[in-house]
């Protein structure tokens, strides 16, 4: 799936008024971020992406997925400190040269999303998954980024106006990013763990 693909199946995804919906929904968020000093940015988020990934999964929008952080206090504070740990790296990296806080970035950037879907894991290993997936897709997740510029542009054309169609439309892209990198990444693993097999039947 290239770049286009992904971005088109996130265009077609919030048609028919959902992107609005989201758009509500990324103000709450914002809202409670700014209300909380940002302390609960990463819980919001934590529901937002499952609720994302369930509508890519052909579901409706599930406002139940932003309570699912409380059901298990642990998997919460791991996420919590993955990512603020991951701002931390970045920040660090940014203080350095701008140049390794933008590639920590793109190292660690999926490792959110990876630990609120693996809550067995520790927090050291969301980071290393993170870096594994991203692995030969940094530049590529760089380009993916650039290409919203166009975007950003229509928002001063605009007065800002485009922000309300923007924002839920490069959140879900976003996600969809992560899903390709994580399908490219179990289709490697299948062949990895078929070879084996292959090479005895060859034998």
């Amino acid at each position: 799936m290239v770049r286009k693909e992904i971005k088109q199946q996130a265009k077609d995804l919030i048609k028919n008024g959902k992107w609005f919906l989201l758009f509500v929904v990324l103000l709450i968020v914002s809202a409670v971020s700014s209300l909380t000093a940002g302390i609960l940015m990463p819980v919001a988020l934590f529901g937002l992406h499952l609720a994302i990934v369930g509508m890519f999964a052909g579901q409706e929008f599930d406002f139940n997925h932003f309570g699912t952080p409380f059901n298990d206090f642990n998997h919460a504070l791991k996420v919590i400190a993955v990512y603020f740990l991951t701002m931390l790296i970045v920040m660090v990296g940014t203080m350095l040269f701008i140049i390794p806080g933008i590639i920590f970035y793109m190292m660690y950037v999926q490792a959110y999303r990876i630990m609120i879907e693996k809550p067995e894991i520790g927090i050291m290993d969301a980071l290393r998954e993170s870096k594994e997936m991203m692995n030969g897709y940094k530049m590529d997740y760089f380009v993916f980024q650039l290409s919203f510029i166009g975007h950003f542009l229509l928002i001063m054309i605009t007065f800002g106006l485009w922000v309300i169609y923007l924002m839920p439309y490069f959140v879900v892209a976003d996600t969809n990013y992560y899903l390709h990198l994580k399908q490219v990444r179990n289709e490697a693993k299948v062949v990895a763990e078929a070879a084996p097999v292959e090479a005895e039947v060859v034998e």
